[in-house]
């Protein structure tokens, strides 16, 4: 039984700021931004919602498939736009979907990893629901989303985030296949914050049931301490993709392109020296779009899927790492 990685999509808004556009919110410039980060541009959504981004990129992943062929959708993100419904059930509800099974998931930049691995468990029990002696909820294919508006929960008077982050969706089809080999490893890890290294705060309305003091809430915008964030990436990054190469009894060479998380190029860079591979084989695409969170893999999925590197039978590699603290890794054939 394979769980095939079929299709991929991406969208993104119209509005593209570059690095000198942020002169004007912070003391920043476009070399010091490549020089730490490798990012020259992001989108920023204006007009555009999570939904209208998560349904444009869901369409490009679904193009020639039955929609009443998807039995399930999982969203990962961070920031939806409710939330009550789910992404998951307004993305349902927007491509009337009549036989999917909707929910959301937040492991930040982990998102589509976990997404994924949920997703394989789910189709590969095969039968999720017996009612009166009768298998229901049988999944055959998935339709699996990460989508972001990191824009809305960006300081962008603080220098250390603001240039890092960008908006987005990206999505995949998975298929129950099985002729083909499919997903070959997945391996998920947690990692306890003890120094909130990563955290946004929510908004909450006092009740008059308590003595919470809400006159100080926590901060509702995104707070990174860099240098802690930056070495865990780093640790993580090699122990996800170590164990996930175990698990599939592959080397690094065996693989043949890497879809790393898009928040660094300096974390992307050190993985290849780690693993000993050029860094041509794997996919950058922060430059044009910043760190999108947990839409970022999905959305460099598709930029890699659709070009001409990818030939029948290659092996894949999916990494991310990110808040929670969370990390985890997929491998799939072509």
């Amino acid at each position: 039984m394979g769980i095939t990685i079929k299709h991929a999509g991406k969208a993104v808004p119209k509005l593209v700021v570059k690095n000198e556009d942020l002169n004007k919110f912070v003391d920043t410039d476009n070399e010091w931004i490549v020089a730490r980060t490798g990012i020259t541009e992001r989108r920023i959504a204006t007009s555009e919602s999570g939904l209208d981004l998560a349904v444009d990129a869901a369409k490009i992943a679904l193009e020639g498939e039955n929609y009443e062929e998807i039995g399930l959708v999982i969203v990962a993100t961070v920031t939806p736009d409710k939330l009550v419904p789910s992404m998951g059930a307004m993305v349902k509800r927007e491509l009337n979907l009549p036989n999917a099974i909707a929910f959301d998931i937040n492991t930040a930049c982990s998102g589509f990893i976990y997404a994924i691995w949920i997703a394989e468990a789910l189709m590969k029990n095969g039968m999720v629901n017996k009612v009166n002696g009768v298998h229901t909820n049988t999944i055959n294919k998935a339709l699996i989303i990460g989508v972001e508006r990191l824009s809305r929960i960006v300081n962008w008077t603080d220098r250390g985030t603001c240039i890092l982050f960008g908006d987005g969706a990206g999505a995949a089809v998975l298929e129950n296949n099985p002729k083909e080999k499919g997903i070959l490893a997945s391996f998920v890890k947690n990692y306890d914050d003890t120094t909130d290294s990563l955290t946004c705060g929510m908004e909450f309305l006092k009740t008059p049931f308590t003595d919470e003091d809400l006159d100080n809430p926590e901060q509702q915008t995104l707070s990174m301490q860099g240098s802690q964030v930056f070495k865990f990436a780093v640790n993580a990054i090699g122990e996800v993709m170590e164990r996930s190469l175990e698990l599939a009894g592959l080397t690094a060479d065996d693989i043949a392109y890497y879809v790393p998380h898009q928040a660094n190029l300096r974390i992307i860079s050190s993985a290849a020296k780690k693993f000993k591979q050029p860094i041509e084989k794997f996919q950058i695409s922060l430059n044009e779009t910043g760190n999108v969170s947990a839409a970022s893999v999905p959305m460099a999925l598709y930029d890699i899927m659709n070009t001409a590197k990818i030939k029948k039978g290659d092996k894949i590699m999916l990494v991310g790492f990110g808040g929670g603290l969370s990390a985890g890794a997929v491998i799939f054939e072509v």
